[in-house]
């Protein structure tokens, strides 16, 4: 049964991956990534899952964390840990990522850069895909925090998908320092998938009614985004439609308990995707402008295949050297198989 729910989860991570590496090939039309013209598919498709894309992987997390969980004793060792998962490898990516996007004439997005600050400025405020990072650590140091208070699990996460919620809808979204909009965006996918998780019965079949619900209403809010899109009043991602979006989308394939073999594969290295999806756009770019391959199409397959598979290989070099895995992939000691 573990397995199999691994598995479902897995193939999720998987799922996200790949969303989160189409979303950054692709950018911006005009602008940023392939610089695509206004309209293009790829990018209504792109904005079509933005309030699914993020949240998914907050919500996975969730769950993960729920089978743990975490008592005020733990406390120390859960921010210890989360401090050599999250903040080490943006301590070493971050300054080198911000060097490589100033000064790359195929970068994602062009910056202006004046002062050699900018480059370490990533350790307190919001930069490029990092912001996640320093996001998730705040809400780790949350649910340890609160764990003080010794209330039961499930009144705990409850609590806390309540405040992420309220949170959420109220506050700003443009506090940069250490990510605390995206803080306050990622909280209560997070709270909502420890919460489910802390309330399913684990039963291999597949509730069918439930399911169809589910996929009724995600597809409703999904065509009535599409509409607003075509209207050019699209609502953002911390919006109250935002938050049904992400809320149905991830609990229906939460519960669809979906095995895919090839994006399960792909989801046992998300983290190491995310961290490094975008060097390997990078050097995509850099090698079809070299030989002057200007399709679309093989644009976009060959982006994806170096964003899954490039981080992919460089995670099994990087895990043949204990230091290398501690500085470049924030694992400083391998405890179970799944990464978190």
């Amino acid at each position: 049964m573990q397995g199999n729910k691994v598995q479902s989860l897995e193939t999720l991570r998987g799922l996200a991956c790949f969303l989160l590496v189409l979303n950054h090939l692709v950018g911006m039309p005009v602008v940023a990534g392939l610089r695509l013209p206004e309209g293009n598919i790829y990018f209504l498709f792109n904005t079509m899952l933005e309030n699914f894309r993020m949240p998914l992987f907050a919500f996975l997390s969730g769950i993960i964390f729920s089978f743990r969980g975490i008592k005020p004793s733990q406390f120390n060792i859960l921010m210890k840990g989360k401090f050599f998962r999250l903040l080490v490898p943006l301590i070493i990516l971050g300054p080198l990522y911000l060097i490589i996007q100033a000064n790359a004439s195929v970068a994602n997005q062009t910056v202006e850069v004046n002062s050699y600050l900018y480059y370490i400025s990533v350790f307190w405020e919001s930069k490029f895909h990092f912001w996640f990072l320093q996001a998730m650590f705040l809400i780790f140091f949350l649910y340890g925090a609160i764990s003080f208070l010794q209330l039961t699990l499930k009144t705990t996460y409850l609590l806390l998908f309540v405040i992420g919620t309220v949170l959420s809808m109220f506050l700003p979204e443009d506090i940069t320092f250490f990510s605390l909009s995206g803080f306050f965006f990622l909280l209560p996918y997070f709270a909502l998938g420890t919460l489910l998780a802390s309330h399913e019965t684990h039963n291999e079949k597949v509730n069918l009614a439930l399911i169809g619900g589910l996929t009724f209403v995600f597809i409703c809010l999904l065509v009535f985004k599409y509409l607003r899109i075509q209207e050019g009043n699209n609502f953002g991602r911390i919006s109250i439609f935002g938050l049904l979006v992400g809320f149905f989308g991830c609990s229906l394939f939460y519960f669809s308990k979906i095995k895919v073999k090839a994006l399960a594969f792909i989801g046992g290295f998300s983290f190491t995707i995310y961290l490094y999806h975008l060097y390997f756009l990078v050097l995509s770019r850099v090698i079809l402008n070299y030989i002057g391959v200007d399709n679309t199409l093989f644009n976009v397959l060959t982006g994806l295949v170096f964003g899954l598979v490039g981080p992919m290989l460089l995670n099994s070099i990087l895990k043949k050297h204990s230091l290398m895995s501690m500085l470049f992939l924030g694992e400083k000691r391998r405890r179970n198989t799944i990464p978190g």
